[in-house]
């Protein structure tokens, strides 16, 4: 992942390269291939270039429109080169070997915005069209470039991280408390706040736009999406090994080597496997290295399944241990990227890999990340055939999740499972948007004044409207696209990644993919009360099949625990600054993590106890930004 940035004013102030240079000065370690920047009277634009792709080496941002003048940012991937140059017709033939942001800039140029729905693959991109002095943002539909903006009615800026626009532009300091009151709600459902005030996200799939001192959004994506409930479970099996293929082929198009994460369940497995066994039939052009984290003596360790991953490919993956939690590297993670403190438990599994991909120079990781999202199979579909008056597929289907209860309690739960989403708003709410369940209690660890005065409820129920959508399943199934906490728990990933410059790919988020999907039958995806039941047919003579027959999964706890443990005894619940601001109610954030010490200190034995460690770290996190990056 590169970066991107620029501004433009709205007051008739000249561009300067001296304003762009604060920007390119501004930002946390970025730019590993150099930053370049462009301005004309009125814009500026600023790349931070790190290239992960053969057409990306030696590139230099903006490209620049011959005629038009447009200029284009382009921080991302493009994976459906040959469509697009296609579709450009004989122009196309002219740029087989071209950057993608060239590519994406001559359909522009063409096509106007709705270029935009052509293109597959994960990208920010930034237009200035100077004829209409018209500035626009627009980001892929699973949003993992982060693109941020702010306009204080002098300046518009946007950017890659928040720095640029504090330091670089010199936008206010403010803090948005709706927006951190949804983060330490466990709740955070905003498709386009940052918790710092004036400062919002280019929603995924969508556009902003600035022209003539005004500010426009446009969410062009959305659907419609193919419906295949109709369609067999071998053609799902089919379509899905294609698609997966091609997702494969598009992540692993690298400019250097490739590694892929193991950690030896399903999702991660799946990539390691497939790809081998691509690669080794002559249909991928590399082989991907293998990378896993080992935790000995810990819970979650998986040297088991991940040595049977080696032991079926005949390969050997390279080990690395975890990243100890550090309470000071962490708070000055915060002040130096204005970003959340990476989570512990992220650091276990992606501290170590970074650290050994930086130091040979590799830029590309691959993850199983996407495939408890889409594929894992829920049961809104169910509402949609009771509405359809397909009652006989529904039935089998339920009959199947429960094959050892007698008919009518299959019947009974069936019904129930369906119907309870049409008439009753609080199971139609958890339905449709299932990271969220209306059904449980209010978070009371929150100070209820608090809640009320930032209107907590209210925002809980914000979503953008996305008109494509069909029947419960499709507006439930696509809460993955649009998943707020992505913001909260992934950017500040993605910023670390890019520290140690590495980008991150995701093949199970693949866009081709992820239609395919979102219209996939539900009864393919989870069946006989099997998660993932799809994937595991799919991959049968792919995985071993000690792998592909999994049900266990790991929960990386034990130094989420630790972490606690240790902040809490530096400083006390009821010390942090959100308790002292009167957002929290410190004496149930201790109660909320005293299931998690009592079972640390037995030795992390028995089950992981039932309560949420989330609001714990979460009110920890932004006592640890609100000092150190907000600098309260």
């Amino acid at each position: 992942m590169s970066g991107i940035a620029g501004a433009l004013f709205a007051d008739g102030r000249a561009m300067s390269a001296e304003v762009l240079d604060r920007v390119a000065g501004s930002t946390m370690r970025r730019g590993f291939d150099g930053v370049s920047h462009w301005h004309d009277d009125a814009a500026g634009l600023v790349r931070f270039a790190h290239a992960t792709t053969p057409e990306a080496r030696g590139e230099t941002q903006p490209f620049i429109g011959g005629e038009s003048g447009i200029a284009l940012l382009l921080d991302g991937r493009l994976d459906n080169r040959g469509y697009l140059l296609d579709r450009l017709g004989p122009a196309g033939k002219k740029l087989a070997g071209a950057p993608d942001g060239v590519i994406a800039l001559a359909l522009f140029e063409r096509e106007g915005r709705d270029f935009v729905h052509q293109l597959t693959g994960d990208y920010a991109i930034a237009v200035w069209q100077p004829r209409a002095r018209r500035l626009e943002l627009f980001r892929s539909p699973m949003g993992w470039r982060p693109l941020l903006w702010a306009f204080d009615g002098r300046t518009f800026g946007f950017a890659t991280e928040p720095r640029a626009l504090i330091l670089g532009l010199g936008f206010e300091r403010k803090l948005n408390e709706g927006a951190i009151g949804e983060f330490l709600s466990a709740r955070f459902v905003s498709e386009t706040d940052t918790i710092w005030g004036g400062i919002e996200r280019v929603p995924q799939g969508g556009s902003i736009r600035f022209e003539d001192g005004r500010v426009s959004s446009w969410a062009w994506h959305g659907g419609p999406f193919e419906d295949l409930s109709s369609r067999s479970l071998d053609y799902h099996i089919e379509r899905f090994n294609h698609l997966f293929d091609q997702s494969l082929a598009a992540t692993t198009r690298s400019a250097g080597p490739v590694t892929a994460q193991l950690s030896g369940g399903l999702d991660s497995s799946s990539v390691v496997c497939r790809a081998t066994q691509l690669f080794r039939a002559g249909k991928l052009d590399r082989q991907i290295g293998a990378i896993t984290a080992r935790f000995p003596g810990e819970p979650h360790d998986e040297t088991e399944w991940s040595s049977e991953v080696e032991h079926h490919l005949g390969i050997t993956a390279e080990a690395v241990g975890s990243k100890p939690f550090d309470p000071d590297w962490s708070r000055q993670w915060c002040a130096d990227s204005y970003q959340l403190p990476v989570r512990p438990n992220v650091l276990d599994t992606m501290g170590g890999v970074c650290a050994a991909l930086q130091g040979d120079g590799r830029r590309v990781l691959l993850t199983g990340e996407g495939g408890d999202d889409w594929l894992n199979g829920y049961y809104a579909h169910w509402s949609d055939q009771l509405l359809r008056g397909q009652w006989r597929a529904m039935f089998r289907h339920g009959a199947e999740q429960w094959p050892n209860s007698p008919w009518y309690v299959q019947a009974r739960r069936t019904l129930y499972t369906a119907g309870m989403p049409l008439i009753s708003p609080r199971h139609r709410e958890a339905q449709l948007r299932p990271h969220l369940d209306f059904r449980l209690d209010k978070p009371d660890w929150i100070r209820a004044d608090w809640m009320e005065r930032i209107g907590l409820e209210e925002r809980w129920r914000q979503q953008i409207a996305r008109k494509g959508l069909k029947g419960m399943d499709q507006k439930s199934r696509y809460c993955v696209y649009s998943l707020g906490r992505r913001y909260t728990m992934v950017d500040t990933v993605l910023a670390f990644t890019e520290y140690h410059g590495v980008e991150i790919r995701h093949p199970f988020h693949d866009l081709n993919l992820t239609r395919f999907f979102m219209g996939a039958s539900g009864e393919h995806l989870r069946k006989f009360n099997t998660r993932k039941y799809l994937l595991r047919e799919a991959m049968r003579g792919t995985l071993p099949e000690k792998i592909r027959q999994r049900r266990t999964k790991s929960y990386f706890v034990s130094h989420q625990v630790d972490a606690i443990t240790e902040l809490l005894r530096q400083r006390p619940a009821k010390d942090l600054l959100c308790a002292k601001l009167g957002w929290i109610d410190p004496e149930r954030i201790e109660a909320l993590n005293a299931p998690f010490a009592a079972w640390r200190r037995n030795g992390s034995t028995g089950d992981i106890p039932a309560s949420a460690w989330g609001p714990v770290w979460f009110a920890l996190a932004t006592d640890m930004w609100l000092e150190h990056a907000f600098g309260l």
